[in-house]
């Protein structure tokens, strides 16, 4: 009887896991049509059900609710839109005006300050534990920390080791900064405005996106060189480094899901990753998306997916980053849904 119960449980325990390691299955549920124009990172609001995308002339606003998009006349050439919580503003890192962070209030579409960066200010997060916006300045090597609602630069913080990308909080008082070139994370200190520690990703080169897993409080990398690397946010210890495509940007989390997406915009795929275990981090599934295809935001409530895309122009020459050229008239938003 004994040895039949173990079986049985052995077996269970099989099919759980194997059941963990299938996942939800994601497929593109819709397109429809963008306007032409560049197009950056972009942020959720999950209290508004907004998903803001910085592009060249303006920033695109999509309801997820009612699926109507509008502009943000105010918010143009800026790499993001940042959300502040309780609150109606945007903090903008700008492509131009050059050394320039911009808020914005989206309930009347307006400028509230342009205010001083550093050199090429380009990823930001908002940190709920100093409700200020923390702006990565990609060739000055630091961080501008902006209170948006006094208006006010907060501090500016050297993180040094070359040039930065992205930015990811924790909530608790940390915020943690890709050095792209050095393949390595620096960990600011908040509450003492400088860096704490530096987390060597081995392996890991041309270091873009980053996000943080809450529940499982990991931090999700992407690496140019096809891997991704997953870190224990305490300690920096490498819990899983996982064979992705080329051409990553950003890495996507959805803390309801507890699932972390990196779209590879030179394969043209979509890396889908478990996260919600550490002891059993798992690539789900590699989508085929589309060339270009690199960054995105996730609709919390849904689950849904948004990822800008266009069609190469094989007649005109290679943009930003070596990326092709988009095509005038082939911007579209997919949307991809388990």
């Amino acid at each position: 009887m004994m040895r039949i119960l173990l079986t049985a449980l052995a077996l269970s325990a099989a099919f759980a896991a194997s059941a963990f390691a299938a996942g939800p299955s994601y497929r593109i549920v819709e397109r429809f049509k963008m306007p032409d124009g560049g197009w950056d990172y972009a942020t959720a609001d999950a209290a508004t059900h907004r998903i803001y995308w910085a592009r060249t002339d303006f920033t695109d606003v999509i309801d997820t609710a009612t699926g109507k998009l509008s502009q943000l006349k105010s918010a143009n050439n800026g790499h993001m839109a940042v959300p502040v919580a309780g609150t109606s503003l945007v903090v903008l890192p700008m492509r131009i005006p050059a050394k320039t962070v911009r808020i914005v209030d989206t309930a009347t579409d307006t400028v509230v300050a342009d205010l001083p960066a550093g050199e090429s200010p380009d990823g930001a997060t908002y940190d709920p534990f100093s409700k200020h916006v923390f702006i990565v300045n990609h060739r000055s090597s630091d961080v501008t920390e902006v209170d948006a609602v006094a208006h006010k630069i907060a501090a500016t913080i050297p993180i040094g080791g070359g040039k930065l990308e992205f930015a990811a909080a924790d909530g608790t008082g940390h915020v943690f900064v890709n050095v792209q070139n050095a393949g390595e994370v620096a960990v600011i200190d908040v509450k003492a405005h400088k860096v704490a520690a530096h987390y060597k990703m081995a392996g890991c080169e041309d270091a873009s996106g980053l996000a943080y897993a809450d529940k499982s409080k990991l931090l999700i990398a992407s690496c140019g060189n096809g891997l991704a690397k997953i870190l224990a946010a305490g300690t920096g210890k490498e819990v899983a480094s996982i064979p992705i495509g080329l051409g990553p940007d950003s890495v996507i989390y959805d803390p309801v899901r507890q699932i972390a997406f990196i779209p590879c915009g030179k394969d043209g795929t979509l890396e889908i990753i478990s996260v919600g275990d550490p002891a059993h981090i798992v690539k789900i599934q590699t989508l085929k998306t589309q060339i270009l295809a690199r960054t995105g935001a996730v609709d919390r409530q849904t689950g849904r997916l948004y990822m800008m895309a266009a069609m190469p122009d094989p007649s005109k020459p290679l943009g930003g980053g070596g990326r092709p050229t988009p095509k005038d008239g082939s911007f579209e938003m997919l949307v991809i849904a388990p």
